[in-house]
């Protein structure tokens, strides 16, 4: 196969990484559900799919306690999304992966 050719297959099945990654979670309140994210739609993305499925972790482990900001449940739905709002892959075991799932 001839450079031209290879270059040609390569960039018809490559798939492109992301620019940058959040996390997107729920918050309940009394009356409604509202998504988030972190860092904010306004700020820079993370750099790192590692780095957002650990903060997707800790901000899980903050659900743990009785904080009546985070706490009891309050924060549903913690998972990582793509600079194009696609969900991403958990790293480790390549499957999607929902931290504190309410349906």
């Amino acid at each position: 196969m001839k450079i031209g050719q290879a270059l040609k297959v390569i960039d018809a099945g490559w798939i492109a990484k992301a620019n940058g990654y959040r996390v997107r979670f729920q918050r309940q309140t009394d009356t409604s559900i509202d998504t988030e994210y972190t860092p904010g739609l306004d700020d820079a993305p993370l750099d790192s799919d590692v780095a957002a499925w650990r903060t997707a972790w800790k901000l899980y482990q903050s659900t743990q306690n009785e904080n009546s900001e985070f706490g009891e449940g309050k924060m549903v739905n913690i998972l990582v999304v793509d600079d194009s709002g696609e969900l991403v892959k958990y790293y480790r075991t390549n499957e999607y992966k929902v931290y504190n799932e309410v349906k």
